[in-house]
């Protein structure tokens, strides 16, 4: 049996990797409401196309009016928020990804560094 003593390299180096394993985790969660959130975005404007090719204009007038502000409605870009404060699309995706993972490894450095004075 392998007994590793108890260095400080080993140590520091399994903290990184924890710490790396909880910003892919953290980046993967939001992923995981981001791509289906812009599906059901782009799903909008189908709706818009399916009631313009329905024979909207075949119904009773209060029908019409109905659809005709649906279609309007549709037309506009809709998009799934976060606690009202952020759209949830892949560019929010893209952009939350990319700070999170540049300011935590910031932070662990800023960290790191206060430790070892």
């Amino acid at each position: 049996m392998l007994i590793l003593p108890h260095c400080h390299w080993h140590t520091n180096f399994i903290n990184y990797v924890a710490k790396s394993i909880s910003i892919v985790i953290l980046v993967g969660q939001f992923a995981l409401y981001a791509f289906p959130a812009e599906q059901v975005a782009f799903e909008f404007s189908d709706v818009s196309d399916a009631i313009y090719v329905s024979y909207w204009y075949k119904n009773k007038v209060s029908n019409q009016k109905t659809l005709l502000y649906i279609m309007v409605a549709a037309q506009r870009e809709q998009y799934l928020s976060g606690a009202g404060l952020v759209d949830i699309n892949v560019d929010a995706f893209e952009s939350v990804s990319i700070n999170v993972v540049r300011k935590s490894f910031s932070f662990c450095a800023v960290l790191r560094n206060l430790v070892n004075k």
